[in-house]
């Protein structure tokens, strides 16, 4: 009888998870501060996200952070503060969620897909730099699935080009690069808040920036309610709504809960950082599974969220598949999908979608020359697109249990010549997810 879970052997996994992935982390402290803003019924009123905001850019280490109701709306709002707008482009990665993109739109921007570093999964700043034009206003670096962006070179980038950086912070809220928080590197930087997310509220999100031209341009964007208190004249005489024609304001409940969470966060972010360190030294020999972690000295893991794997079918032992890979980890108790974001420039909205009723493509509306994409632009991606895997997302640190997650990969490739093959295992149906919330 084979050894293997999948065929009628013992699964690895023998231990019940407990709480070991139950999300967000919730106590006494956060019951408190919800009760506490309920029965002062100040859920609407700007002063619970000003709170949030003066503690959020003390632990970011920014001079402005400005509280958004989602991280789409950070985002959105970072987006318009550095001066997107009709026929500027905007470079971001292909493999990412739709909100690090889409917002640029709906400012009669134009996105220009980058591709991504294989080990990294983010954006290349090579490809980067190979796409800016005079046209380039901005570029969205997101640190996805916890990993930093190589902010280095793309800040030599801004600087020679003048074009500034969006941090996407959304994956790795905490991520150390060459031992500087993520977030603080740019020009500006938008995460989300969500639930979901290593630092999360009900709904939230964040912007951060050291400029203040961003963080007023943000405000009379989305935030009519500060508009007058904005130091920048131009800014302020705009007073009483919002120019956009967007209510951004953080609601008092996810700002209560936030202020909790940001005070747990450093010993939680610990756990995960242990936890991910030592999945990655428990799986280091084990062939076909390559880790997705910092190259640069000083640089950390963020928040852990979604963290991913790369799968190697070349070093996998007899070219093992990855999605038969991952049914026969499952069957073992551990966690494994195969798949990542669905790449933004396959989506129908970056190639013939008419969003606004234009006479042409919306991606095409402003911009002076075809910008769609296909893989062959973009090869680093559609190869990848096929070769990464969700794995397990530990919320505390249980060496236990971490160490016989590990155990069922190790398992699964010793004994791979025994794992069940079907027939769409070698092609890319399924695979991939739209994410979420941000």
């Amino acid at each position: 009888m084979s050894n293997l879970a999948i065929n009628g052997g013992e699964r690895a996994v023998t231990r019940d998870p407990g709480e070991i992935f139950v999300h967000p982390i919730i106590d006494q402290r956060d019951e408190k501060a919800l009760l506490d803003m309920l029965h002062s019924r100040e859920m609407s009123s700007i002063e619970p996200s000003e709170a949030l905001e003066e503690q959020y850019a003390e632990w970011q280490g920014t001079e402005f952070a400005l509280a958004h109701n989602t991280g789409t709306a950070a985002l959105y709002g970072a987006l318009y503060g550095v001066g997107v707008g009709e026929g500027d482009e905007v470079i971001c990665p292909t493999v990412t969620y739709w909100a690090s993109a889409v917002p640029v739109l709906s400012l009669r921007g134009c996105v220009v897909f980058a591709d991504i570093e294989p080990d990294t999964l983010c954006i290349d700043p090579e490809d980067v730099r190979r796409k800016i034009t005079d046209r380039t206003k901005a570029v969205v670096a997101v640190h996805l699935s916890g990993h930093p962006a190589d902010m280095d070179p793309l800040m030599a980038i801004s600087e020679d080009t003048g074009v500034p950086v969006i941090e996407d912070v959304s994956h790795a809220h905490g991520a150390l690069y060459r031992g500087r928080m993520v977030g603080g590197i740019g020009q500006v930087s938008a995460m989300s808040l969500m639930t979901g997310k290593a630092l999360p509220t009900s709904e939230g999100g964040m912007m951060c920036t050291n400029d203040r031209e961003i963080y007023e341009r943000a405000i009379v964007f989305g935030h009519y309610g500060r508009i007058a208190k904005c130091e920048i004249a131009k800014y302020r005489q705009m007073a009483g709504l919002a120019i956009g024609g967007h209510k951004f304001r953080m609601n008092g409940f996810s700002a209560a809960m936030a202020r909790v969470q940001l005070e747990k966060f450093p010993a939680i972010l610990e756990d995960k950082r242990r936890s991910s360190e030592l999945w990655w030294e428990l799986l280091e020999d084990v062939p076909g599974i390559v880790p997705h972690i910092p190259r640069w000295e000083a640089s950390t893991l963020g928040g852990w969220y979604a963290p991913r794997g790369i799968y190697d079918p070349d070093e996998a032992p007899g070219n093992l598949p990855l999605k038969a890979f991952a049914r026969a980890a499952n069957a073992e108790g551990s966690v494994c999908n195969p798949g990542g974001y669905h790449l933004l420039h396959r989506h129908p909205v970056f190639n013939d979608l008419s969003v606004y009723g234009e006479d042409s493509p919306t991606c095409l509306r402003y911009a002076d020359r075809d910008l769609r994409m296909s893989d062959e632009d973009l090869p680093t991606a559609a190869r990848m697109f096929s070769r990464v895997y969700r794995l397990p997302r530990f919320s505390y640190f249980d060496q236990e249990y971490i160490t016989q997650c590990a155990d069922a990969y190790r398992k699964v490739m010793e004994h791979a010549d025994e794992v069940p093959i079907e027939e769409d295992d070698f092609t890319e149906k399924d695979l991939g997810s739209a994410g979420t919330s941000r």
